[in-house]
């Protein structure tokens, strides 16, 4: 590990304020509830994908290319009067996520609350003040009306899936330019950032509300959620059919993936979106490796030591805070993509894959999967991702999303 300052760059400001902003896991809307932008048959659609997978969202941009909204769909094994009764006691939302043990009912009237929330640490605390409503069986909404970390209003949709599970779509978006200064100035203006950000907490949500609520399903005492057993493993890609019912939703936005293992350990992410570019010219740029310090400041120091017909072996360093993580790498063409994995260093074990698939002669479907154990990777790191398990998935789904604009932006460019 190689220890020496790095310039502040989106990777590093994600990962310190990440802790921040994750803090409104439990804090998520209002009688006008966010605009989802999926619709029941949308959620019918995509059922064959919600039952390989655990989470799907969609990212939504504005007319100007930036992030305006964040929608999560997730299959629970409970029954839709289990979830919200986790919504009916703020003292639930500590088991969502273990950071919030200062939840205070202020007023209450009829479907409607309005609560207080707090985190505190030695360094700072984060507080907050939200109103609640539910709507039995199919929607809660979440605003939060005070808060040292922005402002935005959140919705639940709850679908029934048969007798014994929900498909619940989460959707909102948090206005961190409405936050404190310390939060505006980690985030800034840049859009990346701010739907890096959003999906992180997002995850949290969804993951830590499935954990609770099919624990209260199973009539299991309330306990924080916990991860155990393994992590990783070689990138599964989507199947043709999945690709085929994916695809449509592309006009509404980007989408992305979150897959764990059975004892909650990140299994794999994934981020899926379209490139204005030939499939060739988009896989030749993937599989050069100065490429991937082009357009993302927190990778340096690219060197290729070993360049052979199949594969070439290069090393690369990821700047993070006051240190770097060095990682020794091997890249190589595959049939339908380009894979990477780090065969030494910090970084050992993580594994990356572009998968496309040709839309015409100038389009082509990219999807960018991954897997890294961030907690082996640093201490500080090992201490974000034990004090909220699902960060991992989150911090790692924030690095495709980076990747996945960046090479995109190569490959346009040279449309």
């Amino acid at each position: 590990m190689i220890y020496r300052p790095i310039k502040s760059t989106p990777l590093l400001q994600f990962i310190s304020c990440v802790n921040i902003l994750w803090l409104l896991a439990s804090s998520v809307a209002s009688a006008k509830p966010a605009d989802a932008s999926l619709t029941g048959e949308d959620i019918k659609s995509l059922m064959p994908v919600l039952q390989r997978h655990d989470t799907l969202g969609i990212t939504h941009f504005a007319n100007d290319g930036t992030p305006d909204r964040i929608s999560m769909v997730i299959r629970i094994a409970a029954k839709r009067e289990t979830i919200l009764e986790i919504f009916k006691d703020p003292a639930n939302f500590y088991y969502v996520s273990s950071l919030f043990k200062e939840n205070i009912v202020l007023d209450e009237h009829q479907n409607a609350m309005v609560w207080s929330w707090a985190s505190r640490h030695k360094i700072l605390s984060v507080t907050g003040k939200n109103r609640l409503a539910t709507y039995p069986p199919r929607r809660v909404d979440v605003t939060i009306e005070e808060s040292s970390v922005g402002s935005g209003t959140f919705t639940f949709l709850l679908f029934p899936d048969g007798k014994d599970h929900t498909v619940v779509l989460f959707s909102g978006f948090l206005d961190v330019n409405s936050s404190e200064w310390l939060i505006k100035f980690l985030v800034g203006n840049n859009p990346s950032m701010k739907q890096a950000m959003n999906i992180a907490i997002g995850l949290v949500v969804v993951k830590g509300i499935k954990d609770l609520a099919e624990r209260m399903e199973k009539k299991q005492s309330n306990r924080t959620h916990r991860t155990n057993g393994k992590s990783g493993g070689v990138p599964e890609l989507f199947s043709s059919e999945e690709m085929n019912v994916l695809t449509p939703l592309l006009k509404k936005g980007q989408l992305f993936f979150c897959d764990s293992h059975s004892g909650g350990r990140l299994k794999q992410v994934s981020v899926m979106d379209i490139v204005n570019a030939p499939e060739q010219t988009f896989l030749s740029d993937a599989a050069t490796p100065a490429n991937y310090a082009r357009y993302i400041g927190a990778i340096s120091d690219i060197e290729v030591h070993r360049q052979e017909a199949e594969k070439t072996i290069f090393s690369w360093t990821i700047g993070l805070s006051i240190f770097g993580l060095n990682s020794e790498n091997e890249l190589s063409r595959e049939t339908n993509g380009v894979a990477l994995r780090a065969i030494s260093g910090d970084l050992a074990g993580a594994v990356w894959r572009w998968q496309t698939r040709p839309l015409s002669d100038n389009r082509t479907v990219v999807m960018y999967h991954a897997f890294a154990d961030v907690g082996q990777a640093s201490s500080i790191l090992e201490t974000t991702v034990r004090r909220e398990p699902y960060l991992e998935h989150g911090l790692v789904l924030g690095s495709n999303i980076v990747m996945m604009k960046a090479m995109k932006k190569i490959a346009e460019g040279k449309k």
